[in-house]
C-alpha cells in the first residue's frame, strides 16, 4: 500500500504571483497565506530591488498556492528552478515547514517567521509549504540589508532594460504590499502599483545567485 500523497503549499509574495513560469503550480495563488514581515530589501544580479523576508519589516499579507507535486524534495526543487536558484543554495534559500516541524535543510529562517509559518500550517489542510528565502543584498552585492536611501540612489543609476525591470517589478508587486519601502520608491519616481500582466514576449529568467 503506498503512502499517500502529500500535500504541499508555496508561499508568495513577489513575481511568483504574476509570473510563475516553471513553478508547478496546481491552483492559482490565493490571497490568505501567512501575515510575513516582507519589504523591498535585496538587490538582485540584474538590478531590480526585490521583496525578501525583512525581520525589521511590518507583517503583511501574502499569498499561497498548492503544487503538484508528491514530494517535499520534489517542491523544493520546483520553486528553486522557478527562482534560478543553484543546487548548492537550496539548503539555505529555499525555505520548507511541515506541520511535524522543521527538517534538514529547510532554509534560513528565523524563530518568529517559523512559528507564523508553522502555525498558519494548522490552519489549511497541507502537510508542508515552501517559501524563497534569499538574503537581503545591497547595491555592492554585499549580503546585508540596504538602507532605503541607498536602494533609491540605485534605482535612480539604473538604464534601459534593467531600469524597466526594475519599475516592471515594483509596479506588478501586489496592491497590499505596502510597505515604507514601496511609499518611497513611488514618491521618488511615480511607480505606482498596476495589475497589467506580465508581457509573454520578453519572457527573461531572473538572476538570483
Amino acid at each position: 500500500m503506498s503512502a499517500p500523497r502529500l500535500r504541499i503549499g508555496c508561499i508568495g509574495w513577489g513575481s511568483l504571483l504574476w509570473d510563475p513560469r516553471s513553478l508547478p503550480l496546481a491552483e492559482p495563488f490565493r490571497e490568505d497565506g501567512p501575515r510575513l514581515p516582507i519589504e523591498f530589501s535585496r538587490v538582485a544580479l540584474d538590478g531590480r530591488v526585490t521583496l525578501v523576508i525583512d525581520p525589521a519589516a511590518v507583517a503583511i499579507q501574502t499569498y499561497w498556492a498548492p503544487l503538484e507535486v508528491d514530494t517535499l524534495a520534489g517542491a523544493v526543487e520546483g520553486l528553486a528552478r522557478r527562482e534560478g536558484i543553484a543546487p548548492a543554495r537550496r539548503a539555505e534559500w529555499v525555505g520548507l515547514q511541515t506541520c511535524e516541524g522543521v527538517t534538514a535543510d529547510a532554509g534560513q529562517a528565523s524563530a518568529q517567521t517559523r512559528t507564523v509559518m508553522a502555525e498558519w500550517l494548522t490552519q489549511q489542510a497541507l502537510d508542508a509549504v515552501v517559501w524563497t528565502a534569499l538574503p537581503a543584498r545591497r547595491p555592492d552585492a554585499i549580503l546585508s540589508w540596504p538602507g532605503t536611501e541607498e536602494l533609491v540612489s540605485h534605482l535612480a543609476g539604473l538604464e534601459g532594460r534593467a531600469h524597466a525591470r526594475a519599475e516592471e517589478y515594483i509596479r506588478r508587486a501586489p496592491a497590499a504590499v505596502e510597505t515604507p519601502r514601496r511609499a518611497r520608491f513611488e514618491a521618488a519616481f511615480g511607480w505606482t502599483a498596476t495589475n497589467q500582466p506580465p508581457n509573454p514576449a520578453t519572457p527573461e529568467a531572473d538572476r538570483i545567485s
